[in-house]
């Protein structure tokens, strides 16, 4: 479940509490979406998915079938996709939910070592890729990370100046 997320996160830039609170029924691959119901500007957004999201998806899905990978107590039935989340809408569930699951982010990052790194991170990398490594116009970029205001989509792409320098002359 957790490289499923960390999957996710790279491949569709959206939040964590996005991802984690995410139904069954609100992953459609066959539209290859991911819809959701209330972001955290209040919109509903559907997000496309990338041929690695589908594939993470549907190995994490094969493991919680299966029981495999820590996942044996777990089904889909409860109409989480994810276990972390017990459904409740409470401030402060989601924000604990939210704060556990960065923690154990954090673990996985320092045994890494990438102890800096944190799970927001990935999203401004999954920003980035999009710039770098699509011909999206920014509104449909936007439509994919849900941001509003087009200052706060460019604070979020990091370009590199070599892929930049490729695109010269």
């Amino acid at each position: 479940a957790l490289e499923c997320l960390f999957d996710l996160a790279l491949e569709t830039a959206m939040r964590m509490r996005e991802m984690y609170t995410l139904s069954p029924a609100q992953v459609d691959l066959k539209q290859k979406t991911a819809f959701l119901d209330k972001t955290k500007n209040g919109d509903k957004r559907q997000v496309p998915l990338s041929s690695p999201a589908i594939a993470a998806i549907k190995r994490y899905r094969k493991q919680v079938e299966r029981g495999e990978r820590g996942m044996e107590r777990f089904k889909f039935d409860g109409g989480h996709f994810f276990p972390w989340w017990d459904g409740s809408l409470d401030h402060a569930a989601l924000r604990g939910t939210t704060s556990k699951l960065s923690r154990q982010f954090a673990r996985i990052f320092d045994a890494a070592g990438c102890a800096e790194l944190r799970f927001h991170d990935l999203r401004h990398e999954a920003t980035s890729r999009l710039f770098e490594r699509t011909k999206l116009s920014d509104i449909e970029k936007s439509r994919i990370t849900g941001h509003k205001d087009p200052r706060v989509l460019r604070r979020y792409s990091n370009l590199r100046g070599s892929d930049l320098a490729s695109k010269l002359w």
